[in-house]
């Protein structure tokens, strides 16, 4: 929570840099980009192979449920957490492809904390075996904080999918939890590169109130 602290304020600032600078300067051209995601609700579902590429930052598109696809660029990557924005102010943060926290979606994720281990297992874990651990959830709009989860990861088959017209070869893995103090239960996929442990693609549910958030990775950090 301390680095999530740090790093947030830092991604707001940029983002009002971009606000205050010219379109010809860095932090302009930025502003004018993650303003993609908010002016995509005004457009076509999904973003286009054009719209993505013509970011040259990493950049990933999400969708609540069966809304419009939107795209958010990544403000800061610090001690794997990466923090992802727009000008819509939506902030997803996730870590080795999950989402452990996120702003601005309606209902949102406060955040996520382990709780049998000392850290949270990654999705690309499964791929070594099944994965048995429990973790805990704040949701700040119900009052609700240390929501108990108990998840079981499991890797699939082999998948491939395809990003922008781009086909990659993916492990998908299952992630299924159950919070019985809040009678919500729920089945997250990933669609991971298998010897990287990337996550290129994700289905998760983030709060109890919220239809599914899915996610694609655009442009990759790095």
């Amino acid at each position: 929570m301390r680095k999530l602290r740090r790093w947030l304020p830092a991604a707001a600032a940029l983002l009002l840099m971009g606000c205050n600078s010219n379109s010809t300067s860095l932090w302009g051209q930025y502003f004018q980009i993650a303003k993609m995601g908010l002016n995509n609700s005004l457009g076509s579902p999904r973003i286009t192979r054009a719209q993505a590429a013509a970011i040259p930052y990493a950049s990933l598109g999400y969708q609540v449920g069966s809304g419009p696809e939107m795209i958010l660029v990544l403000a800061t990557d610090a001690g794997g957490q990466q923090i992802w924005t727009a000008a819509s102010h939506v902030v997803l943060t996730i870590d080795a492809g999950r989402v452990v926290r996120t702003q601005k979606l309606g209902r949102d994720l406060g955040t996520v904390t382990p709780g049998s281990r000392r850290e949270l297992p990654p999705p690309a874990a499964a791929l070594s075996g099944p994965v048995a651990y429990t973790r805990l959830a704040d949701f700040p709009d119900m009052g609700i904080y240390g929501a108990l989860l108990n998840c079981r990861m499991a890797n699939g088959r082999a998948e491939t999918i395809s990003i922008l017209g781009s086909a990659l070869a993916t492990m998908r893995v299952m992630e299924n939890c159950d919070a019985p103090g809040l009678g919500w239960s729920f089945i997250d996929t990933f669609w991971i590169d298998a010897k990287s442990g990337f996550v290129w693609r994700s289905i998760q549910h983030v709060h109890p109130k919220l239809d599914e958030l899915h996610i694609e990775i655009f442009r990759p950090p790095g």
